[in-house]
C-alpha cells in the first residue's frame, strides 16, 4: 500500500488533468455511476470524526477527517484528514493520501470547472478573497483557465498577503499581484472573484452593483450559518450553479437567499448540466457555489494513484 504525501500529490499530474478528473466526477455522479452513502459523524466531547465513503466503478474511497478545536492551544492544526483508496473488486487497500493537499487540489479543480464554463474567455483580472490553502490553490488553477494578467488579493494580514504574492509568483512570475486595501477595490477591478474564507458574514460589499457582468465563485462557506456573499447580488443572477444540490441545504450563501425568496430552487442548477451540455448559462452575472462531495476525493485519489502506478 502506497503512502502518498502532500508534495507527491501536488506534483503528480498537471492542473488540467485535475480539471478533467473533476468534470468526470461530476458527470458520473449525475448519471449514477458513483454511489455516495451518507457521511458518518461521530462526536466525542468537543472533538469530531467524520467518515465519508464513496464507491465508483473500479475503486472506492473513504475520507477520514478529525476536528479537534483545542488543538489551537497546542499549536497543532484543528483539522487532520486522510483519504484511503481501495480496489473496487477486491477491497484491497491501495493507498493512503494526505487529505489536506488532496482536498485543496480537487477543490481548486472544481472551482476551475466553474470558471471554464461560466467566465468570459477574455477575462484577464482575478480577485481572491481569503488567502489560506484554498485561496492559494484556487488562484493557481484559475490562471490555467483564462489569460489572467492581474491577481488582486485581500486577507486580514499583510504578512499573509506578502507570503501569498511570493509563493504565487514562483508559479506565475509574469502575472502581477496587487494587494488590495478593501474587498470593494478588489471586486470593482476583477472579472472573476473567488471567495475562500470561513466567514459568517459577507466578505464582499452589498452596494455599488460591482457584481454586474462578473463571474463569482464561492468556495469557503459550507455550513448554513456561514455566508460570503451579500443578498443584493441575487437581483442580477438568473441561475445559481452548484457542484451538488446538497448545497441548497448546506451553504448559507444559498440557504439564506432561498429562505428570503431572493432566488427559487428551480433556479439552482448542477454545474454538471453545463459539463454534459444539457443547457447553457444565461445572464451576464454568473454565480457558482461549491460545497464539495466525496466523489471529488475519490476521483482525485484515483488520478494521483494511477499516475504514480504507471
Amino acid at each position: 500500500m502506497k503512502l502518498i504525501d502532500s508534495n507527491t500529490i501536488g506534483n503528480a499530474v498537471p492542473i488540467e488533468n485535475w480539471v478533467v478528473a473533476m468534470e468526470q466526477a461530476l458527470k458520473d455522479t449525475a448519471t449514477g455511476v458513483v454511489e455516495v452513502p451518507q457521511r458518518m459523524h461521530i462526536d466525542r466531547g468537543h472533538n469530531t470524526l467524520l467518515m465519508m465513503p464513496c464507491f465508483g466503478r473500479d475503486y472506492f474511497s473513504t475520507k477520514l477527517v478529525s476536528v479537534f478545536p483545542k488543538n489551537l492551544l497546542k499549536k497543532e492544526p484543528v483539522i487532520y484528514g486522510s483519504v484511503v483508496l481501495n480496489d473496487g473488486q477486491t477491497g484491497k487497500p491501495l493507498a493512503v493520501l494526505d487529505g489536506s493537499k488532496l482536498t485543496a487540489m480537487r477543490t481548486a479543480a472544481v472551482g476551475a470547472v466553474g470558471i471554464k464554463y461560466l467566465a468570459p474567455a477574455d477575462a484577464t483580472k482575478l480577485g481572491i478573497v481569503g488567502l489560506g490553502i484554498q485561496g492559494f490553490h484556487q488562484a493557481l488553477f484559475a490562471c490555467q483557465q483564462r489569460p489572467i494578467r492581474q491577481v488582486r488579493i485581500i486577507d486580514h494580514s499583510k504578512e499573509i498577503m506578502a507570503r501569498f504574492s511570493e509563493r504565487f509568483n514562483a508559479f506565475y512570475p509574469e502575472i502581477e499581484v496587487i494587494q488590495c486595501v478593501t474587498s470593494g477595490d478588489l471586486c470593482q477591478d476583477s472579472d472573476i472573484i473567488i471567495t475562500a474564507t470561513g466567514s459568517h458574514h459577507p466578505v464582499v460589499p452589498g452596494k455599488g452593483e460591482w457584481w454586474k457582468g462578473k463571474t463569482l465563485i464561492g468556495i469557503g462557506s459550507y455550513k448554513p450559518e456561514m455566508k460570503e456573499f451579500p443578498d443584493e447580488i441575487f437581483r442580477d443572477v438568473e441561475q445559481v450553479f452548484v457542484d451538488t444540490m446538497h448545497a441548497i441545504a448546506e451553504a448559507g450563501d444559498l440557504v439564506d437567499p432561498l429562505r428570503k425568496g431572493l432566488i427559487k430552487e428551480k433556479d439552482v442548477v448542477p454545474v454538471s448540466d453545463l459539463v454534459m451540455q444539457k443547457l447553457e448559462a444565461t445572464g451576464e452575472t454568473r454565480f457558482f457555489k461549491s460545497v464539495g462531495m466525496a466523489a471529488f476525493d475519490l476521483y482525485g485519489a484515483k488520478l494521483v494513484y494511477e499516475c504514480l502506478k504507471s
